[in-house]
């Protein structure tokens, strides 16, 4: 674990105020951040570590890209399921001796597998799919991954959004390859306390990412996401927002290109058209807000007064090329991306 990081403490009830991220300098400001938040809020960290900070925010193109995270999330409380996919990866990770860790999250499993440093998102992307293949169709395993502000649970953290049949929460904890032989019960009976020292990595060699090649070169496209009952999405977009607590910049970017697509691409005049399209853009976030971990710190008057300023100002969405590549937002080649990369083609955007 490197320093600086992000750190957030979210609450586990829907709609209550939340606390922005900040930003600790040093293991001790991480430490002390992390007792006084623990058993009052969910606790969390950054899933990758950043070479450049500002100084309130990490500088997101900075991101170290040296692992990949898996979330064996049971959101319908199928936790036997969460650890028979667990199992299967631990398997596959253990045959190549790629060195990982894991822990029971207090509602599902995570498990960090490391690697070599990429500059290319897309080959940890990949490499996720190559794992999601080896899994049943409707494996517990989340397909959101390598967003560069994702969050993890902090280890040894209480999961206030678990209980077991008392109502007493569960603890997030390290878990060892045979943890899992044990079962279900015996993990959870674990996870009633913190398991302190436990976070060893296991096994030696790093993961070799796949190397896909230059994204301009690549023919097959990343399919736009779609949420049910809402206006289509980015890949790119989709990607940057559907985590637990979103970036200053991803939800700009969301509010801008909505507003690109409900006012057409067009300079929105007046103030009614505006309110118009404002109130559409609060309603489509408030869709995606109601997914399940997605976008805790929703609030809707803070939303509403954040996407005013985008809407009415008029703010298009990023030029791929100039901003949203670099910034390391681009998951892959989508319809969008060629008129972005044509010689003399450089959007006014």
């Amino acid at each position: 674990m490197k320093f600086p990081r992000e750190v957030w403490a979210g609450s586990h009830i829907k709609n209550a105020p939340q606390m922005k991220r900040k930003i600790v300098r040093t293991k001790s400001e991480y430490v002390d951040f992390v007792k006084s938040q623990n058993n009052r809020t969910n606790v969390y960290t950054s899933v990758y570590d950043f070479a450049e900070f500002a100084e309130t925010a990490k500088i997101e193109s900075s991101v170290i890209l040296d692992r990949v995270f898996l979330d064996f999330d049971a959101h319908d409380n199928n936790l036997e399921q969460a650890l028979e996919d667990l199992k299967i990866v631990v398997a596959f990770v253990n045959e190549n001796d790629y060195q990982y860790t894991m822990f029971f999250s207090g509602k599902g499993f995570h498990m960090f597998i490391f690697g070599e440093e990429t500059d290319d998102i897309r080959n940890i992307q990949e490499f996720h799919r190559q794992i999601k293949s080896l899994l049943p169709k409707d494996s517990t395993l989340d397909d959101r991954v390598g967003q560069a502000t994702r969050l993890r649970r902090v280890p040894n953290t209480v999961n206030l959004s678990s209980s077991d049949e008392n109502g007493i929460p569960y603890y997030c904890i390290p878990l060892f390859e045979n943890d899992l032989k044990l079962g279900l019960q015996k993990i959870k009976t674990l996870a009633s306390t913190p398991r302190l020292g436990g976070r060893k990595v296991q096994n030696l060699k790093p993961v070799k990412w796949p190397n896909l090649p230059p994204i301009e070169y690549v023919g097959e496209e990343v399919k736009v996401t779609a949420i049910e009952g809402s206006l289509p999405l980015l890949p790119c977009i989709y990607n940057a927002i559907m985590v637990e607590n979103p970036s200053h910049m991803a939800r700009a970017y969301l509010v801008a290109w909505y507003r690109d697509l409900l006012s057409q691409r067009t300079m929105l005049e007046s103030t009614e058209q505006k309110n118009k399209v404002l109130d559409l853009v609060v309603e489509e976030i408030e869709k995606i807000a109601e997914i399940d971990g997605v976008w805790l710190d929703w609030d809707k008057t803070t939303t509403r007064k954040h996407a005013r300023f985008t809407v009415f100002n008029n703010y298009k969405t990023p030029n791929c090329k100039t901003k949203l590549i670099p910034e390391g937002y681009c998951v892959g080649k989508c319809w969008r991306y060629p008129d972005y990369l044509d010689k003399g083609s450089e959007k006014n955007e």
